[in-house]
């Protein structure tokens, strides 16, 4: 079903057009792979796919950091066979030493280089670990010198693999349990490194997201004990800290140089930082903190919750910026921006920490508006996502009718329409990036009132529109260099039909409706006195010279939608020249006059559905 017909109930102010078909294929043409939308770049077959419900194999291991290449199991002869796609060159790797047991979780990129490391069982125990190099293009075994129990992480350039097992040229210290010794191995060197120090033992925990640093647990003997430390280091060394718990989770910066712990029995969280060796505890700075994250690129600026608000903490220089909402605070990719909720009913505001370059406090904005529930910014931070206001269904499911788009750019909302008839709105909950890696495209889903019957739409952040329903599951973008998103499609339980899609429309034409210059700017309030009237042009086109048609929606004076505009506002519509709309519209209010109306506007392509943002205007009677 297109957009155009999922909007006959909005106020339409031109005119209908109509729907051809076109012909179908012929009859004896064999079907093509189709994921509901896009163009099928690759179809990758039957794969192997978890068959726990609620967990996904569409992102493990999935698409290289990259997005050069995809890592997958196929079944085979009892186990499966680890397959590579070379998405550049849309073509299969050769592997050798690559049959394996069904389990993605065996499998890993390396966070920051085209490094796929995997395992393959041998004998008494012990497992071999081996690496696939995109460059030169070979398969390697590792820790030759030493006998591999499991494998545990590959640091992010590739350099070393963390894992437990046993040497005989390096033994392990007596404080491990024969099966829990940690051990790194260095690439380089060619030589496995016990990390567990002659009184303490030591748990690998993970790899930094960049850089050879690392985090472990320190204490008891075993996998299990109670931990009483953290073992921070790079390469195959780490320093013990006492009263330092991770939990065996660890809250990096984007650069890898810094990381937040779990208070320890005295309390209070606590930032580590590799360039320095230095470990700070943050209530010392700031107060009691409830849970921490850094923001941004920055490896210096962190997001607290205290209790009822959020403060903004940038460690190295000691300031601080409180931010009243703690539960929904959504900071930008890059740091930039803050959206968090307004004292009003479905509001929402922004605030900007760039540097205005006077000394001055940063930016607070309150026009990211009339949002409702949650939320997600794309994967460039140029469009925020979020839900629109919600009703309850009969049966107590609350149901977010629309789906918003803030802009900082422009700093506009736009404003998506009902998915359908008794549909709602809900944020994807993705095994992976939901937004792809030009911040273009995302995913939404959608259910019916009582929260069954899903769907998955792409989300044309540019041209403002849905595509789709996706015909598969587990949506994942790359992370980088495309847009590309792998779908997974059933089949049997234990695999599925995979496929690798570009959602881009073919051809790709600009067709996205522009405003007239004499339509008012976002946000300007249209005011009148009783017996006064004021009178507002509003106006789009295509670039295409396709008809473009204006679509309104009134809301009350708490956001929430309303079917009736306000007393005395009117408007005459007028058809120009190569498919160009204007609405004249006057408003003058009666004695009688109705409270406070937002009204929202935006411009629909009639022949392919796409939108212009949404401009949103005040509508008062003045006292």
């Amino acid at each position: 079903m297109t957009r155009w017909w999922r909007w006959t109930l909005a106020l339409l102010l031109c005119g209908t057009g109509a729907l051809v078909m076109g012909p179908g294929p012929a009859a004896s043409a064999a079907p093509q792979a189709s994921a509901g939308v896009g163009t099928v770049v690759a179809d990758l077959g039957t794969v192997w796919a978890e068959p726990t419900p609620g967990l996904s194999s569409a992102s493990r291991p999935g698409f290289s950091r990259d997005g050069k290449y995809f890592a997958y199991l196929v079944p085979a002869s009892g186990g499966c066979d680890v397959r590579v796609y070379d998405v550049a060159r849309r073509a299969q790797v050769s592997l050798s030493n690559n049959h394996v047991a069904c389990d993605d979780g065996l499998l890993r990129w390396a966070a920051a280089t085209d490094t796929l490391q995997w395992q393959v069982d041998a004998t008494a125990g012990d497992v071999t670990a081996y690496v696939w190099d995109a460059d030169p293009g070979r398969v390697s075994v590792l820790a030759l010198d030493a006998h591999v129990f499991a494998t545990s992480g590959i640091s992010s350039d590739g350099r070393y693999l963390a894992f437990t097992g046993r040497s005989e040229s390096h033994p392990a210290p007596s404080v491990d349990d024969p099966r829990s010794a940690g051990y790194v191995y260095d690439r380089t060197t060619g030589i496995s490194v016990p990390l567990s120090k002659p009184d303490v033992h030591v748990q690998f925990v993970s790899w930094s997201p960049k850089g050879d640093n690392f985090a472990a647990d320190a204490g008891g003997h075993k996998r299990g004990d109670l931990m009483f430390g953290g073992c921070f280091g790079t390469g195959t060394s780490c320093r013990v800290f006492d009263d330092i718990y991770t939990e065996s989770q660890v809250r990096w910066s984007r650069d890898g140089t810094a990381l937040l712990s779990s208070p320890g029995s005295t309390g209070g969280t606590r930032v580590y930082d590799f360039t320095t060796s230095t470990l700070t505890l943050v209530n010392d700075r700031v107060g009691f903190v409830d849970f921490a994250y850094f923001v941004g690129s920055s490896p210096s600026r962190l997001l607290l919750e205290q209790g009822s608000r959020a403060v903004v903490w940038d460690r190295t220089t000691g300031t601080t910026i409180t931010v009243y909402d703690n539960y929904t605070v959504y900071p930008s990719p890059d740091g930039r921006y803050l959206i968090f909720r307004g004292s009003g009913q479905n509001t929402w505001r922004y605030l900007d920490l760039s540097d205005p370059g006077d000394g001055s406090s940063p930016t607070a904005g309150s026009a990211a508006t009339f949002l409702g529930g949650d939320g997600a910014w794309n994967r460039t931070g140029s469009a925020f996502l979020g839900l629109g206001p919600t009703t309850v269904s009969p049966q107590g499911f609350i149901c977010p009718s629309s789906f918003r788009q803030w802009s900082p750019a422009s700093n506009t909302v736009s404003l998506f329409g009902p998915p359908g008839t008794a549909r709602c709105y809900r944020m994807p909950n993705a095994p992976g990036p939901s937004s792809s890696a030009t911040g273009r495209f995302a995913l939404v889903d959608t259910t019916t009132a009582n929260g069954s019957e899903g769907q998955e739409f792409v989300v044309d952040l540019r041209r403002h529109v849905l595509i789709g329903p996706i015909d598969g599951y587990d949506a994942v973008f790359a992370p980088a260099g495309s847009n590309l998103l792998a779908v997974h499609q059933s089949i049997v339980t234990g695999s599925s039909h995979l496929l690798l899609v570009d959602p881009t429309p073919a051809p790709d034409v600009d067709d996205k409706p522009r405003w007239s210059a004499a339509t008012p700017a976002n946000g300007v309030k249209v005011e009148a006195a009783v017996g006064a009237e004021v009178h507002v042009q509003l106006g789009a086109s295509d670039l295409q010279s396709t008809p473009v048609n204006l679509y309104f929606r009134w809301r009350d004076s708490a956001g929430m939608p309303i079917k009736s505009a306000p007393k005395g506002w009117s408007c005459e519509r007028r058809r120009l020249a190569a498919g160009a709309t204007v609405a004249d519209c006057t408003f003058a209010p009666p004695h009688d006059h109705t409270a406070v109306r937002f009204l929202d506007v935006w411009a629909v392509n009639h022949d392919t559905g796409a939108q212009s943002d949404t401009r949103a205007y005040r509508v008062a009677t003045r006292t």
